[in-house]
């Protein structure tokens, strides 16, 4: 040893050796240090000698072995321990003895000083030894293993970290199958409807807990930055996600490395002012393009002609190893643009690409598909039970049909004015569009319009510019349009004058309003009828017409029975309303601003459309507030509409005709099948301009909108069946692709919880709302370790009770209460690592294990925490459903003889099949990194 040098006290359990004047060696475990500033003397407990002596540190040097188990114990205390590791060998270097270590937890091995090193006993060594532990070793050997359990389920899913919604099956199987792959590039085409915003959340949040997420960029159409900023924020509790031209700017391209989480429109991005200085933003963890049929790249002979928005995506693509695109519909009956697509997220498989149609097998490795059809919940049952819809005909007055053909003449001539004036005219075509709409919703909201259009004339006011219609929140557009400021000059010669006879015959429709009075006369007191407390949801596109339909029903069924939603109010008001809906008012009128994002389906399955929406998807939308997981009841449907107006005999000839290629294409399989028949309704909604031929039928009349409108869908039509075909080999949920792997649920999750809870004595106090809202009191030790001074908390598992209560805490894995939990049992002081278990049949012995593969650079890039049961005959039976079920309940510990020669054969037995597993598991992007032998128990009596 080197003298002239500051002494490193030996930790306690540190094991070093002595060289006696014989030249004889002893080792031994360092008991104490103490530095008595001109020496340093270390109390040793000498191997084989029974004793303790105490000798000067410099005349120690390092004791440790190869394959002994040791725990890193950090000098300074602002430095976290990387835990247990296993010695490799040891050096003496620049004077100083170092250890190598290999420390599988967190990968590495590493040199380190041996006196910041305490000798403990692995599983390994436990095991072999017949070390059965403390009276309590089996419920603590339980506890370890769900914690291990939990944090290798929710790093494989994120199923358990913070979410608004208990996720289903299909997400969780989507999430644990990409990230199983071990290759993050894929095309995720779930249905409509199946949440990819949600299985998009899942994903960051397991990879997040894999410290694999330091950097995301979330590109999506303008409308929907703030859409998935709130999703982020609110149901997975990532509220680090700015957007990009809202929340900060760019002042110089440095910048951009300041910024780690974002979301980008990808019109903003692909302006190449924007993506110049995108260039110097650095790499990218993980790049998810929303929308991305949108990325368009055609071929035309030997050409390729790419759109700004593709270049984009291409040139993003240089700056990350993994890729996500999401997308219902990435065909759309162009082979060419769909290869495109496959070719952004594994170019190095272009040639194949290119020949598609000779190997169309290649997209299981790419692309991820869900069906609708196909979805159930925990138990196997089929999610979606069925819907009914009817449609109620408005019987059109006289004053109706005059107003009606008053306003089809004010339309012409505003599409007139506006085809005259070219580009420039425009924004007269948009107007013209909002007021059909507006009047195909209510009298009220076309009257309220047209007033304010005679106001802007006549005052002749300045305005702000209209600003880019797609940059708006695409929730929210139609209630944008009703408050858009029209021009003050006049669109055409007259109009004031025209605008006079509209707002007068529009005012005798309000005065007299059939389809107000068939709302409540015929449809409304029907409901109440049958069942005076049926709730019911209402939707319409417009504030005015909220607003209208509250009060009729307010005044009609008292103050109080109604509450609203609409794009003005913030998420939090949103949620109280919902909130008060199923606690005490019986009407819910919402704009579009629910029809994403809430659901009602547990106390409400009958819904009014009082209008109908010009996009087919967001009738679908709307319908999936109540027809989702967790509807008892048949979801029923009613559609308000007044087929003898000019645009509602388009819109009812569009509905009519989508409904006939639907049910053609459902029908094609053996049997019709209800859910197929929604996909398909989804696939094709997404694929047709309702708007676009409804401008055009002002002008070219009925006759040519019809054949406008079967050209449209004969083309969607050809779209679908070409992306069905192909989607056959598309991957998708497999409930059989977890079945060796440890499957945890919400159960599994209390078990573990209210163990711990007794195991660190925090008293639950109380409970209420049948067991699943606890009343909780914590000890000081918990108390400092969480470094708060709250002794009381109101506490759940439950997410769905956690929303409805804001002040509750949630249990998920992004508690800081149930980290603190989960970090106490995987801790090598907290034991647990060996135990005599009971009432676990079909096996003699169990070890536990986590199982660890990297990528072709050392990265790591997958975990798995498996159970190894053991027979007497030596057979491994990875982990057993026997054990699954175990761990729910707590654990007593029995009695069992040991024999070490059977428990090395066991334990070589249980090596061999983690090796098999590790084999099994291990493709072109997974190799085996390692094993790490967590604990292990003999089942007993």
């Amino acid at each position: 040893m080197t003298k002239n040098r500051t002494p490193l006290l030996p930790v306690r359990h540190a094991w070093v050796k002595q060289t006696l004047s014989d030249q004889t060696e002893r080792v031994g475990r360092v008991e104490s240090a103490i530095d008595r500033g001109n020496q340093v003397d270390v109390t040793v407990h000498w191997q084989g000698e029974n004793r303790k002596s105490v000798v000067p540190l410099s005349s120690l040097r390092c004791g440790f072995r190869p394959m002994m188990d040791v725990q890193d114990v950090p000098a300074s205390r602002t430095r976290k321990t990387m835990g247990e590791g296993i010695v490799l060998k040891t050096r003496t270097l620049g004077g100083r003895d170092q250890v190598l270590v290999d420390f599988p937890r967190v990968g590495k091995q590493l040199w380190l000083p041996y006196e910041t090193l305490k000798q403990i006993k692995g599983s390994k060594h436990r095991f072999i030894l017949g070390e059965t532990g403390p009276a309590d070793s089996a419920e603590r050997f339980r506890l370890k293993s769900l914690a291990h359990a939990l944090e290798m389920w929710n790093e494989n899913t994120g199923s358990l970290s913070h979410l608004e919604i208990d996720p289903l099956p299909h997400q969780i199987h989507l999430v644990h199958h990409i990230l199983a792959s071990g290759n993050l590039n894929w095309l995720i085409a779930d249905d409509v409807g199946l949440g990819k915003t949600i299985e998009t959340g899942m994903l960051l949040a397991a990879l997040k807990q894999r410290d694999s997420l330091n950097r995301v960029l979330l590109v999506t159409p303008a409308g929907l930055t703030k859409q998935w900023q709130d999703e982020l924020n609110h149901k997975f509790k990532m509220g680090d996600f700015l957007i990009y031209g809202d929340d900060f700017q760019i002042n110089e391209p440095r910048h951009w490395k300041m910024f780690d989480y974002v979301i980008a429109s990808m019109d903003r991005l692909k302006d190449d002012r924007h993506l110049a200085a995108l260039e110097q933003a650095g790499g990218w963890d993980l790049v998810v393009f929303d929308e991305a049929h949108r990325l368009s790249r055609r071929q035309y002979g030997m050409k390729l002609d790419a759109s700004q928005r593709f270049q984009l995506a291409a040139q993003l693509r240089r700056k990350t190893d993994a890729m996500v695109l999401l997308t219902a519909t990435p065909h759309q009956g162009m082979q060419d643009k769909f290869q495109a697509l496959l070719e952004l997220l594994r170019p190095e498989l272009t040639d194949k690409i290119n020949s598609l149609r000779n190997n169309p097998e290649i997209i299981g490795d790419m692309v991820f598909r869900n069906n609708k059809a196909d979805v159930t919940d925990v138990d196997g049952n089929f999610i979606f039970n069925g819907k009914t819809t009817s449609a109620m005909e408005v019987s059109v007055s006289q004053a109706a049909k005059v107003f009606d053909n008053t306003l089809q003449a004010y339309l012409r001539k505003g599409y007139e004015a506006s085809a005259k004036l070219g580009v420039k005219g425009n924004a007269i075509g948009f107007v013209m569009t909002v007021y059909r709409k507006l009047a195909a919703s209510s009298a009220a909201a076309i009257h309220n319009a047209l007033i304010n259009r005679k106001l802007r004339l006549q005052t002749q006011a300045n305005i702000e510019p209209m600003g880019n219609y797609a940059e708006k929140d695409q929730r929210f557009i139609g209630e944008w349009e009703e408050q858009l400021q029209t021009e003050a000059a006049q669109f055409f010669d007259g109009e004031l004058d025209l605008l006079d006879q509209l707002i007068s015959e529009a005012e005798r429709l309000r005065d007299n309003d059939r389809k107000l009075q068939l709302f409540l006369d015929e449809l409304i007191e029907a409901i109440r009828a049958d069942n005076p407390d049926q709730k019911v949801l209402i939707f319409s596109e417009y504030r005015t017409t909220q607003t209208y339909i509250k009060s009729a029903l307010e005044g009609r069924f008292g103050a109080g029975c109604v509450e609203q939603i609409n794009g003005s109010m913030p998420h939090h008001l949103r949620h109280a309303a919902i909130a008060r809906f199923e606690e005490s008012a019986q009407f819910l009128i919402s704009t579009e601003a629910g029809g994403e994002g809430i659901n009602l389906q547990r106390n409400c399955h009958i819904m009014i459309n009082y209008d109908l929406p010009w996009n087919p998807m967001r009738l679908v939308q709307r319908i999936g507030r109540l027809y989702r997981y967790g509807q008892r009841n048949r979801v029923v449907v009613f559609n308000i509409h007044s087929p003898d107006t000019a645009d509602e005999q388009i819109m009812e000839m569009m509905y009519s005709r989508i409904e006939q290629v639907v049910t053609d294409l459902a029908g094609v399989s053996p049997e019709f099948d209800s859910q197929l028949h929604d996909d398909i309704l989804g696939e094709i909604a997404d694929l047709i301009d309702v708007s676009q031929i409804l401008e055009e039928a002002t002008v070219a009349g009925i006759d040519r909108t019809e054949e406008r409108i079967n050209t449209a869908l004969a083309l969607a039509k050809e779209a679908t069946e070409k992306q069905h075909e192909l989607f056959a080999y598309a991957a998708s949920f497999n409930p059989n692709e977890t079945r060796n792997e440890l499957r945890i649920t919400s159960e599994h999750s209390t078990a573990f919880v209210q163990g711990m809870f007794q195991q660190l004595d925090v008293e639950i106090v109380d409970t209420s709302h049948d067991g699943r809202l606890w009343h909780i009191r914590i000890p000081e030790t918990m108390q400092n370790a969480l470094g708060s001074t709250r002794t009381r908390y109101e506490v759940t598992l439950d997410r769905i009770l956690a929303i409805k209560r804001p002040n509750t805490h949630i249990l998920d894995l992004d508690s800081h209460i149930m980290r603190y939990l989960l970090q106490e049992a995987k801790s090598y002081d907290f034991m647990g690592l060996s135990a005599v278990v009971r009432n676990l049949p079909n096996s003699a012995a169990l070890t536990t294990s986590i199982l660890r593969w990297q990528n072709d650079q050392g990265h790591r890039r997958r975990q798995e925490y498996a159970v190894f049961g053991i027979t007497e005959d030596d057979q491994v039976q990875i982990n057993p459903e026997s054990f699954v079920d175990w761990l729910k309940r707590p654990a007593n510990t029995g009695t069992v003889e040991i024999d070490r020669d059977q428990n090395r054969r066991w334990f070589l037995a249980a090596e061999k099949a983690a090796d098999r597993r590790l084999a099994e598991v291990s493709n072109r992007h997974l190799h085996p990194e390692n094993m790490q032998w967590v604990s292990g128990a003999w089942v007993g009596r």
